[in-house]
């Protein structure tokens, strides 16, 4: 069966020009917003207010990246057969419950540790569904070949909604409690239903009927297969998974390092976030170009050569303790330019070499590996932090992030400037 697909466009049209694009860029955004404001406020009502041990925050941390783990698998079945925009629209419905439970029960005063993990776990699901969903529907809203255009417009929002929240929300811890940012969550995530709706992605009406005779297990192999069998598929999983598992340690345990044992501020919390999301802003920006004059493969091996290189800077801190702020941003900075870097470089490579009959499955698939191995790296990181200290997790976390270049350095993708064309669909 032939499927429908975007309107043809030429190779210069701007990608917001395309409003179904421009539509969802806008509704990522609000959603986005809200993960960065209730992110930032998750750690200072765990840990200011209800006083949770690292174990504790290492179990929150694990619960909010816990959604692909548990279900990922499945939900890239369902949203192959479902049509993309109402996933869509329920996953923030259940976003924007999930955030408004919190001031609630901060008003009534039942705020507990408990609840935060609840509230984690049950926005890490419903991610799983908006991301499989969002990554699925751009083939449908713009032309294979702009996908990776889009992909580049909405790193670029998405980095510059990373570098303004922290420090807008740490403003505003000053004035108003934590657990009141959850409000301005829901509120956006209300906002990105609302543009959501106005949506129509062409070809996807004809999803939902598709297929719904084939065995549920035999789809989820199927998307498997094509994950495991398709080379740079199969390269980018096992870089971005080890990665994962050492950024889930550092992730976790930053927060608890910096606020708990150095005790600096919510506000400086904040503005060293927004540092690291600035140079992610600056390296968005000039990456496109970097990546159409070196080529995607080989930007690919230098920012994710910069990783490991990055993350030194954070448990160098917790031995000279007096300079730990000023090596912490400078970690900061460095780790928002290789991630951005490498996000940028690899943009669209995975639309280009999965058929669109299987995207979400493989997009599923592929997140089931790679963002469940953050949930692992936080719980480890807190079980290390628990019998050791916060600073041997963050070593371990830095060791565990530069396992993956050694595997793109005996990659024979190394010999590549750009993806070869025999590997494209």
């Amino acid at each position: 069966m032939t499927l429908p697909s975007a309107p043809a466009d030429d190779d210069t049209t701007e990608v917001l020009k395309v409003p179904d694009f421009r539509r969802l860029w806008a509704a990522n955004g609000f959603r986005y917003a809200a993960s960065e404001v209730a992110g930032f406020a998750l750690p200072i009502t765990a840990l200011l207010l209800l006083h949770a041990p690292p174990l504790a925050m290492s179990l929150i941390f694990a619960c909010s990246r816990a959604g692909f783990l548990t279900i990922g698998l499945p939900a890239g079945v369902w949203i192959d057969r479902w049509r993309k925009k109402p996933v869509l629209i329920w996953a923030d419905v259940v976003y924007m419950v999930a955030f408004g439970s919190v001031p609630v029960a901060y008003f009534l005063d039942v705020l507990t540790v408990a609840q935060l993990v609840v509230v984690a776990l049950v926005v890490s699901l419903a991610g799983v569904f908006f991301d499989v969903a969002h990554s699925s529907v751009l083939p449908y809203v713009l032309p294979r070949r702009r996908v990776a255009d889009g992909n580049a417009r909405l790193q670029t929002s998405e980095t510059t909604i990373q570098a303004i929240s922290p420090s807008v929300a740490g403003v505003l811890t000053q004035s108003i409690a934590a657990p009141v940012l959850y409000c301005f969550a829901a509120l956006f995530h209300l906002t990105s239903v609302l543009t959501l709706c106005r949506i129509h992605p062409q070809g996807d009406d004809t999803r939902a009927e598709a297929r719904t005779e084939k065995r549920f297990r035999r789809e989820i192999t199927d998307g498997v297969r094509v994950l495991l069998r398709q080379p740079l598929l199969r390269l980018l999983l096992n870089q971005a998974a080890l990665n994962n598992i050492g950024a889930g340690i550092i992730l976790a345990m930053l927060p608890v390092f910096l606020l708990d044992e150095i005790g600096i501020s919510p506000w400086m919390f904040g503005l060293l976030s927004t540092l690291g999301a600035l140079a992610g802003l600056a390296t968005s920006l000039v990456a496109p170009r970097l990546r159409r004059r070196f080529g995607e493969i080989r930007m690919t091996l230098i920012f994710s050569a910069l990783a490991p290189f990055a993350v030194v800077a954070a448990p160098v801190g917790g031995i000279f303790r007096s300079a730990a702020v000023p090596l912490v941003a400078l970690a900061e900075i460095l780790i928002g330019i290789a991630i951005v870097g490498r996000s940028v470089s690899t943009a669209g490579l995975r639309a280009r070499v999965t058929p669109n009959e299987y995207m979400g499955r493989v997009t599923a698939a592929y997140s089931v590996v790679v963002q469940g191995a953050t949930p692992l790296g936080a719980l480890a990181g807190g079980a290390i932090a628990g019998h050791w200290s916060t600073s041997t997790a963050l070593w371990v976390g830095g060791a565990a992030m530069a396992t993956p270049l050694v595997l793109l350095l005996l990659s024979p993708l190394r010999r590549f400037r750009t993806l070869p064309a025999e590997w494209e669909v």
